[in-house]
């Protein structure tokens, strides 16, 4: 196994590269990156810091990591960040953690709860090709927004989306397929900007074929601190958390190319469905949450863990339920125990000076 650079080797290397015309770095090197990758290479030397921190370097790797950023909403959205795509790219990119929290500032707090609208900025890709970028703005400001369950449809209800996904009849392989090669992002910005989120685990956390219909749901989720009985460093079971699942539906028949029908994102903390309102302190929670690396197992390992916790969680309290309903027949037949005796002294004493 090869052995990391040297510290006089890395001087070396930025001496070389120092060497190198500027925009022949800029237009031929750096633009040939990725964004983790250009982080990186931004801490090397002071000069590839001050050419890896263009915004038309991180607009590009934006818009061909997330199509839909191309939409002239999105992108006068993402020029009021801090550090413009940089910036969108730091809270977009990877998944987030429920694990680890960061601070943030009250200003930032505020922003969803002045916000008149969620924009959305959806992409699905299979195999690493786009199939599908959409943006949808929600409004935040009518009555249905005060009702649960807070739901964001992608598309229209007859509205079907082709795709090159050749239909498998063999569920286990067709399964594989989709675990393997379909990936999503769905963003959500603040209509008035500086902040964004990626409420998707980018890999699918399951794959399920109906038995009937042969309809494929494909699910995403992200994992978020709902509320706190504790501090935050405490154990999971001191902690509510909200899953934000995407569901993606595909449709298809033997020998042809698989559709999307429907795709929607919605939040639930612990087995009830939260309004709009609700939804956006949610959100402002997963602003301060980090982020963990882009290993696709991320998202699977958190919402597996997630899962358990809430099966445990629900199991403690149904032993609480059942401990509770013992209590109370105990207390109901002691009650009826004593009115009895009660009765049963009063008969005795009639019958005695009778």
């Amino acid at each position: 196994m090869a052995s990391s650079p040297t510290t006089d080797q890395l001087q070396a290397l930025c001496d070389s590269i120092s060497t190198v015309h500027p925009d022949v770095i800029q237009n031929h090197i750096l633009t040939k990156l990725d964004g983790q990758t250009l982080v990186v290479t931004a801490s090397a030397s002071s000069q590839l810091r001050s050419l890896s921190l263009q915004d038309n370097l991180w607009r590009k790797i934006c818009t061909s990591t997330w199509p839909s950023t191309n939409h002239p909403r999105v992108q006068t959205l993402i020029s009021t960040f801090p550090a413009a795509h940089r910036s969108f790219f730091s809270d977009s990119f990877p998944v987030l953690d429920c694990q680890i929290r960061k601070s943030h500032s009250k200003h930032a707090a505020d922003q969803f709860d002045n916000s008149s609208e969620l924009i959305s900025a959806v992409d699905i890709h299979y195999q690493n090709n786009p199939i599908l970028s959409k943006v949808v703005e929600t409004e935040t400001v009518t009555g249905w927004f005060q009702f649960p369950p807070f739901i964001i449809d992608l598309l229209d209800e007859k509205q079907l989306v082709p795709t090159p996904i050749k239909f498998v009849s063999e569920t286990k392989a067709l399964i594989r397929q989709l675990e393997e090669n379909l990936s999503l992002s769905w963003i959500i910005i603040y209509s008035n900007g500086r902040r964004a989120v990626n409420l998707s685990s980018r890999w699918p956390i399951s794959v399920e074929q109906h038995w009937l219909t042969r309809e494929v749901h494909v699910k995403y989720a992200a994992v978020v601190v709902g509320s706190d009985h504790g501090r935050w460093w405490q154990s999971w079971s001191t902690r509510e958390f909200v899953e934000c699942e995407v569901t993606v539906t595909l449709r298809g028949e033997e020998g042809g190319e698989m559709s999307v029908r429907e795709v929607y994102m919605q939040m639930d903390l612990e087995e009830r469905n939260l309004n709009g309102r609700e939804s956006l302190v949610i959100l402002r929670r997963a602003v301060g949450m980090g982020k963990r690396s882009g290993r696709r197992e991320v998202g699977k390992e958190r919402y597996k863990e997630f899962m358990e916790k809430k099966i445990e969680r629900k199991e403690g309290k149904e032993r609480v339920e059942k401990a509770l309903s013992r209590a109370c027949v105990c207390c109901f037949l002691a009650a009826i125990a004593f009115s009895s005796y009660k009765l049963f002294i009063n008969i005795i004493t009639l019958l005695k000076y009778k």
